[in-house]
């Protein structure tokens, strides 16, 4: 029974430096160490995928930001708002952004249903409370929720430590930031309980204007083992309060103060105090792991995430009309425009339960499984405060609106060793996705009603040879379906008749790697064909989201090189190099243009 658990849960080949360990696929059930994951890549698994280990996490976690610690990846790019990694910080894999990878956490889905976004702002210091991380490029193995467009990371939080322990941590940096963290751990509770502990607060001025942050978070796990199971629970705490700074600014104004930051203007030189983006959210994670035989292998968890949060702007001159409201008279005059502070806010919940059973025999390997989710959240928009106003309530809502989203998935996989020495192996994923839009958008006044359903069928197959214990060559497929977003939905009522399709992504992946004690090499090539990509126009809306059209075809095409050498026990040098050619190969976008942007009239043909 060694076998089974490391090779299904993390294969530990990496190919960012020599010091990983190729760990052994053959392990002693012990789920304090190892929760069984059908979302993980196995060593033999023809997948491209690296994985990065506690030791690792923790010499790469300077600010705690998942974006800054995987910064070796290949063909990986993250960014920070403020310019301190403390604020909104974001990654890319090949050139995707983060609503198309897929994020897990224990193999719950942390994509937003509705944007598919990840906002690392809003779970402060997770990395800290991360056991491993494995990054799969490409469509990768079957995952739950949305999908893999570009790659999928895959999250393992800590397990509770059977020693007991307190430990605090502290950062200092530039622009007033300073991040202090404690944690405790006790392995001999009533009952042989072990508990895990971790709390973090975070501040910073950050480096542009309104670029502060004041952040907080908390870790908890509560586990208990037996011989042949194990029933753990998690809590996950976020708390952030941040300066907006996704604005952006001209080459004219960064030219004039580098850390200049328009958000929030109420005239030159003076600036509204409150101009933030504020979320608070609560994850509870309970999972239960049994060997049921030698050979078999059962993992159940559930999972709720409630989410209340906010943004808070200053708007100058605002016509009442986009608001919903008549013109207000005051003292004799009538104005049909105002400054304002208005309030935009969202609420929601996540409930998730899946399951997946594992089963080894031989050379052979199966596991099934699957997940359902449901999904509800409401978006309302309230004026806190006018500078002209005669009738209108305070707190007054002009806007609300509801979505509900239910996501199910069904897969299974087979993996068959021939003389340990080449692997076949097999994916099929069905997933069925509904989604309803109900009310009034708070941008345009528009009734968003609507409803969607997609089915999508995610097949993947490949093979790896082993060419020696430290060489290995594979050769992989995969099709992968993505739904669009809300963004995108809403949109296209905006844009009338306009309809929004579903994306499809057809992957091929070659790849060779060599891990010798003290150095390694790895090369990937990567050819990624889409249909109906859903990619940016070059407009934004007003609060930055990209706005969308799809593209019947384009493609992503690439290479991966790394290389690593440890020089000494103190020294290692890792390095990697991405070259990509990403094209659209035949698109035409249409737009309406007027005389007067203000006025518009037809535009007579003089001939």
């Amino acid at each position: 029974m060694k076998r089974v658990f490391l090779c299904l849960a993390a294969g530990m080949l990496a190919i960012t430096g020599t010091t990983a360990e190729t760990t052994d696929s053959i392990k002693q059930l012990d789920l304090d160490d190892v929760v069984v994951l059908a979302s993980y890549a196995g060593e033999n698994t023809p997948v491209t995928h690296q994985n990065l280990n506690k030791a690792e996490i923790r010499s790469l976690n300077v600010l705690s930001s998942l974006p800054q610690v995987l910064w070796m990846t290949p063909s990986l790019v993250h960014t920070s708002e403020n310019g301190t990694a403390t604020g909104n910080t974001a990654l890319m894999i090949r050139g995707t952004d983060a609503s198309r990878i897929n994020f897990s956490l224990n193999g719950i889905p942390m994509n937003n249903p509705e944007s598919q976004e990840v906002y690392w702002v809003n779970i402060p210091n997770l990395t800290g409370s991360l056991q491993t991380v494995q990054i799969q490029r490409g469509v990768g193995v079957s995952a739950n929720g949305t999908g893999a467009f570009g790659a999928s990371v895959n999250l393992l939080s800590e397990r509770p430590s059977t020693q007991d322990y307190v430990e605090s941590s502290t950062t200092a940096g530039s622009y007033g930031t300073f991040e202090q963290s404690i944690s405790l751990a006790s392995s001999a509770l009533p009952g042989g309980l072990r508990m895990q502990l971790r709390y973090t607060a975070l501040n910073s001025e950050g480096y542009l204007r309104n670029g502060w942050s004041r952040h907080q978070s908390l870790y908890g796990s509560l586990g208990k083992s037996w011989a042949k199971a194990q029933l753990s629970l998690n809590y996950i705490f976020g708390n952030q309060h941040t300066g907006i700074t996704w604005e952006g600014a001209s080459k004219e104004q960064i030219a004039l103060d580098p850390s200049y930051n328009p958000a929030g203007a109420i005239r030159e030189g003076l600036y509204y105090g409150n101009e933030s983006d504020n979320y608070r959210q609560h994850h509870i994670q309970l999972f239960y792991s049994r060997q049921l035989t030698e050979s078999l292998l059962l993992n159940t968890g559930l999972n709720y995430t409630d989410g209340y949060g906010y943004y808070e702007q200053y708007k100058q001159s605002r016509k009442f009309s986009s608001l919903g409201l008549n013109n207000q008279l005051i003292d004799g005059v009538e104005y049909d425009r105002s400054d304002h502070i208005r309030g935009k806010f969202m609420a929601n919940g996540f409930y998730t339960g899946l399951f997946n059973l594992n089963y080894q025999q031989g050379g052979l390997k199966l596991q099934g499984g699957g997940m359902y989710s449901y999904y509800e959240g409401v978006h309302y928009a309230r004026i806190l405060w006018l500078e002209r106003n005669n009738t209108i309530p305070d707190n007054f809502e002009w806007a609300r609106n509801f979505g509900e989203k239910t996501d199910g998935n069904l897969f299974v996989k087979a993996e068959y060793a021939i003389r340990n020495k080449l692997f076949l192996y097999a994916d099929l994923q069905y997933r069925n996705v509904a989604y309803e839009l109900e009310g009034i958008d708070d941008d345009d006044l528009l009734d968003l009603t609507q409803s969607h359903q997609w089915h999508f069928w995610n097949p993947k197959m490949g093979i790896n040879w082993r060419i020696g214990k430290d060489q290995k060559i594979y050769l992989s497929a995969g099709i992968a379906n993505r739904e669009p977003t809300r963004a995108d939905l809403k949109d296209a009522v905006k844009g009338g008749s306009r309809q929004v399709l579903p994306e499809r992504l057809y992957d091929v992946e070659l790849g060779y790697s060599i891990n010798k004690s003290n150095w390694m090499f790895a090369l990937n090539l990567y050819d990624m064909e889409y249909h109906n990509q859903l990619i940016p126009t070059g407009k934004l809306n007003e609060v930055g989201y990209k706005l969308m059209s799809n593209v019947p075809d384009s493609y992503r095409r690439g290479i991966e090189i790394s290389a690593g050498i440890k020089a000494f026990d103190k020294l290692q040098l890792d390095a990697n190099l991405s070259l990509s050619s990403n094209k659209i190969k035949d698109f035409s976008l249409y737009y309406d243009t007027y005389d007067n942007a203000s006025d518009w009239n037809e535009i007579l043909d003089e001939n």
